[in-house]
């Protein structure tokens, strides 16, 4: 996998807030102090929602049977929790122009149709479709040393802010990826709230090289509004799918011990539970983020010494249940 793919994910779609706040366009857009504000009416989930967006299979393809047990003491969780709504804002041609000319593009748009842009010149090049917006550097790498982590979050926010692409609910950021030869730093940008988010989207990457110099960012950004509160299952339910091996289980195990695709037997020992958040509804329809049960602990597979880390995840959600109120 190239360099450039593994910055594109594009199983979520959500075009960049931030297109439309460099714009300075009128769609709603939530501050940070108001993201959680409630919706004053309930026909936005009140149907049944989409399912919750979780891996049917872990990546080394393992088929799970294991025995789960849970060592400790629910954490105090809500027993009630708000879905998100999600939109994605589109731009059209002058748009898309202005946004290129804010990163120092100096080009023709070449429109494809169908709210797909390409615009190549001095500067770099953009790429804008519907659910996805990526800037290439044309600069030259210069030499030196990538930031440390700490500069790395603050060089690329600084930057987000001077060419206006800062969404109002962006949160404070994480150094993603560090990578030797070519050196890079990936910085990644989620919202304030909802959070923790399972979701590789709505998502900002920022990649730098030598000296702090941008060379490519990638959006996958919406505008994030509080929808209906629906009653959890409760954590007693969650732990009944967990034991009872209809969880999506997630684990990392060496392939020179356990082949890839194999059956997993042995022990896992859960030791926290918390609540997150991840997409659902499919790409190019109404899409929400909802809260799902993350169990985490000890794996040691039948015939190891080792244990690993495990996580389960359980959508807190029931099917057709209807929000609180």
């Amino acid at each position: 996998m190239s360099f450039r793919s593994r910055l594109i994910d594009t199983r979520i779609p959500a075009l960049a807030l931030s297109a439309m706040l460099a714009l300075g366009l009128t769609a709603p857009v939530l501050a940070q102090d108001d993201a959680t504000a409630p919706s004053e009416t309930t026909s936005e989930t009140a149907a049944q929602l989409p399912a919750a967006n979780l891996p049917s299979m872990n990546a080394q393809g393992f088929v799970f049977e294991i025995e789960s047990d849970y060592n400790g003491t629910f954490s105090p969780l809500p027993d009630e929790a708000p879905v998100y709504t999600m939109s994605s804002p589109t731009v059209d041609e002058d748009q898309a122009k202005s946004i290129a000319e804010g990163l120092g593009i100096d080009g023709d748009v070449d429109n494809k149709g169908e709210g797909t842009f390409n615009i190549a010149g001095d500067g770099g090049s953009l790429f804008i479709t519907p659910g996805m917006m990526q800037y290439i550097s044309d600069m030259s790498v210069p030499e030196g040393d990538v930031p440390n982590d700490d500069q790395a979050v603050a060089f690329a926010r600084e930057w987000l802010r001077q060419v206006k692409l800062l969404p109002a609910n962006v949160g404070e950021g994480t150094v993603q990826t560090r990578i030797e030869n070519p050196p890079r730093v990936v910085v990644s940008f989620q919202p304030v709230k909802p959070a923790p988010l399972l979701s590789a989207s709505p998502n900002i990457t920022v990649t730098m090289g030598p000296n702090g110099s941008i060379l490519e960012s990638t959006y996958q950004w919406a505008d994030i509004s509080q929808g209906d509160v629906f009653q959890l299952r409760g954590t007693d339910s969650a732990w009944d799918e967990v034991k009872g091996r209809r969880a999506y289980v997630q684990t990392e195990l060496p392939t020179d011990t356990f082949e890839p695709g194999s059956t997993i037997t042995g022990h896992a020992e859960y030791t926290n539970v918390s609540l997150a958040y991840t997409i659902s509804g499919l790409p190019g329809e109404k899409q929400y983020l909802q809260p799902v049960y993350v169990f985490t602990g000890k794996l040691t597979p039948e015939g190891s010494e080792k244990s690993y880390t495990v996580t389960s995840y359980v959508p807190a959600l029931i099917n057709n249940q209807q929000p609180v109120g």
